[in-house]
C-alpha cells in the first residue's frame, strides 16, 4: 500500500502548480508550432501559386499572340508589342503570391483549430486548462510515435 499512496501522492504533487506550468508550457509551445507550420506551408503555397498561374497567364498570352484572323503585317506588330508588353509585365507575381500564402497559411490554422483551442484553454484558464494541457500532451506523444518515429505504419517492401 505504501507505493499507492507514494504514486497518489506525487500524483496530486504534480496536479498542481507543476501540471499549471507545463500545461501552458504545452500551449505555448503548440501556438508556436502551428503558427510556423501555417507560415511554411503558406510560403510554399505562394509560391506554387505564383508558378501555376504565371505558366497559366504566358500559355492564353502565347496562344492570343499566335492566332491571327487576319493576314496583316500591322496586325501582327501590334499583337508582337502587346505580347512583349504582357511578357515583361511583373506586377501580377504579389497578387498571385499573397493569394497563395493567404491560402496556404489559413488551411493549415483551420487543420490545426482544435490544437489551438485547446492551446488558448491550456493559457487562459486554471482547472480545465490543466485537463486541456495533459490533453495535448497526449498529442505531442502521438505526434512523436506517429508521425516522427512512424511506429503503426507500414514498412517500405524492398521490390
Amino acid at each position: 500500500m505504501s507505493k499507492i499512496t507514494a504514486i497518489t501522492n506525487a500524483l496530486k504533487n504534480f496536479s498542481g502548480k507543476p501540471l499549471a506550468i507545463t500545461s501552458k508550457a504545452l500551449g505555448i509551445a503548440s501556438v508556436a508550432a502551428v503558427i510556423y507550420d501555417s507560415h511554411v506551408n503558406g510560403k510554399i503555397k505562394a509560391d506554387s501559386t505564383d508558378f501555376n498561374a504565371t505558366g497559366d497567364r504566358y500559355f492564353k498570352q502565347y496562344k492570343q499572340f499566335m492566332s491571327t484572323d487576319k493576314n496583316s503585317a500591322s496586325v501582327n506588330k501590334l499583337k508582337r508589342v502587346w505580347y512583349d508588353i504582357q511578357q515583361n509585365f511583373s506586377y501580377y507575381h504579389p497578387f498571385y503570391k499573397t493569394k497563395g500564402y493567404l491560402s496556404g497559411f489559413g488551411k493549415t490554422l483551420l487543420n490545426e483549430l482544435p490544437i489551438i483551442g485547446l492551446s488558448a484553454i491550456a493559457l487562459k484558464c486554471k482547472k480545465i486548462g490543466k485537463v486541456a494541457g495533459v490533453l495535448l500532451g497526449i498529442n505531442a506523444v502521438k505526434v512523436l510515435l506517429f508521425d516522427v518515429l512512424g511506429l503503426g505504419k507500414e514498412k517500405n517492401k524492398k521490390i
